[in-house]
């Protein structure tokens, strides 16, 4: 028989154990959630998605969410906007594809134990989160996809610490934040990251210009997307296409389940934000999804 070429024989090895990632990946984002508050003025019936918008969220690959909601605790911030949580409508977000995000200032509203009581929460109601942190176990990025997928990392932060956090259970800083960025981009060179930043001026339907200064800090370090929640408003989104990864930033999510919640269901202005991931080129696009 004919001897096979040498680079014939590499190929069809390369072909067999290499992973193929020629895929679009979606993301789906929403913005602010308090599963407490004027929304449990009327629980009954408890379904917070219809069935239509369940099975679109369940599409995607991914779903994050921001969930600005203490659990109970004894003690209370000194503020007028207070978020307590005893876990109804908790599994109502028990989504596979979802993540909870926790790092935000309402996680803290009944301090550390409100936060630590909060996570019980969401693990009793198998509810994947990310954002809390306990400082003698480190932080940690989320892995949210599994082989043969590409990797795809979730980092959260806020711009500065928390008030009414610690000793024990913290939220990542900026500072601290970028350099976990740096650290997972040189591990892992060919992984996808996201990074969910808790931060914007209220009511403001604009970025503000730390925003700015920070999205650009995240893209140059090899940050994929980068995601806004916290003005309560929903922003434009954009580009940084002079970046290493011409990373895509959603500037404010909104709110998902938050304002208005008196009213929560007959509204029909929410949205969530759908990110496109062409996985083998790195292109990135974004469209909102209304009602």
């Amino acid at each position: 028989t004919a001897r096979m070429c040498p680079s014939i024989i590499l190929f069809i090895l390369v072909a067999f154990v290499s992973p193929c990632y020629a895929r679009t990946l979606e993301l789906i984002a929403a913005g602010d959630v308090t599963l407490a508050a004027r929304i449990l003025e009327n629980p009954k019936p408890a379904q917070l998605f219809s069935d239509a918008a369940r099975e679109r969220i369940a599409s995607a690959d991914i779903f994050l969410w921001n969930c600005e909601t203490s659990g109970p605790s004894k003690l209370s911030k000194p503020s007028q906007f207070i978020f307590h949580a005893d876990g109804t409508l908790f599994s109502e977000f028990s989504l596979k594809n979802g993540v909870a995000i926790t790092a935000n200032n309402h996680v803290f509203d009944g301090y550390q134990e409100g936060a630590k009581n909060l996570v019980t929460l969401l693990e009793a109601a198998q509810i994947r989160h990310h954002g809390l942190y306990d400082v003698q176990a480190g932080y940690f990025p989320l892995l949210v996809t599994q082989p043969p997928d590409p990797a795809v990392y979730v980092l959260t932060g806020s711009p500065m610490s928390q008030f009414g956090s610690g000793p024990d259970l913290v939220t990542q800083n900026y500072p601290s934040l970028l350099e976990e960025i740096r650290l997972l981009r040189a591990a892992e060179p060919q992984s996808i990251i996201v990074v969910y930043a808790h931060d914007g001026l209220e009511y403001q339907p604009a970025p503000t210009a730390r925003q700015h200064w920070w999205a650009r800090q995240f893209a140059q370090a090899g940050t994929d997307v980068v995601l806004f929640s916290h003005n309560h408003q929903y922003c434009g989104i954009e580009v940084l296409e002079k970046t290493p990864r011409q990373t895509l930033v959603a500037w404010s999510l909104g709110n998902f389940l938050f304002g208005g919640n008196l009213k929560w269901k007959s509204r029909s202005d929410v949205r969530m934000l759908s990110v496109q991931i062409d996985t083998e080129s790195g292109n990135k696009t974004a469209k909102w999804i209304n009602g």
